[in-house]
């Protein structure tokens, strides 16, 4: 008798377990699962999408000790579709695949950043996210970008790096997404002030890699990378998961 309370538990947690398993191919039936990318069924990635998701480009990004951000792919097509549906429609099992393709991006970044980290005190690498809006986390309910700030930093803890997580980002709120304000201009005005430091001293004196999880214009990376250096942290470099081609961001 003594032990019923923990068999009592497990059943639950099995139950519990059943349940879910339950639950999730009862949704499948319901609402069968299609490629993020294209429709194909029965994906959640079809091998061609998955392909395009790891198409690494560079875009300027001046505000950087390295000049500019790395995208793991073009901003268009399946691509941009897998993203949408990724941050806005909650497709949350697409965090596996785009953990992984943010992950590739170390040995390139850690190439570009380790001759301006040989010169500098040895301070951690933070990894901060470009920051939303208040409406945004509630309407997402969650901070979508954590899995993939995680997985950039086991990934560059692996090439030897020491590299920690840390959410030092603030905006105010905006009346508009950045990807549906207008053109370059337009967008780094409706930024213009709004990005803050939240607690400055967690900050100064370290080597910083902001993550987004789209670059269009570069206004947010820019005004991330303003904020930080006016309290004493060194802008390393930018990543995105896609970014417009240099050239077509007003298209």
């Amino acid at each position: 008798m003594r032990n019923l309370p923990l068999v009592s538990g497990r059943f639950r947690r099995a139950a519990c377990a059943v349940a879910s398993v339950l639950a999730s191919s009862a949704l499948d039936l319901l609402a069968p699962r299609a490629c993020a990318g294209c429709d194909r069924p029965d994906f959640l990635l079809c091998p061609s999408c998955r392909s395009l998701l790891f198409r690494p480009l560079t875009v300027p990004a001046p505000a950087y000790a390295v000049g500019l951000a790395l995208a793991c792919a073009p901003y268009r097509g399946p691509v941009r579709r897998i993203i949408l549906a990724w941050k806005d429609h909650d497709n949350r099992p697409l965090d596996a695949p785009l953990c992984q393709v943010m992950a590739d991006l170390a040995p390139a970044l850690s190439r570009l950043i380790d001759p301006l980290l040989r010169s500098k005190p040895a301070k951690a690498i933070l990894v901060v996210p470009a920051p939303s809006s208040a409406a945004s986390l509630r309407k997402r309910g969650r901070v979508h970008l954590q899995p993939i700030l995680l997985s950039l930093v086991q990934a560059l803890k692996w090439h030897g790096l020491d590299a920690r997580v840390e959410s030092a980002l603030t905006m105010d709120s905006v009346r508009t997404k950045s990807v549906q304000a207008g053109g370059r201009r337009d967008r780094s005005r409706r930024l213009a002030g709004r990005i803050a430091v939240a607690d400055p001293s967690r900050l100064a004196g370290h080597p910083v890699l902001v993550v987004d999880d789209i670059i269009t214009t570069g206004s947010t990376i820019r005004q991330c990378a303003r904020s930080l250096e006016a309290v004493g942290a060194l802008p390393l470099a930018a990543l995105a998961l896609a970014a417009v081609p240099p050239g077509q961001e007003d298209l």
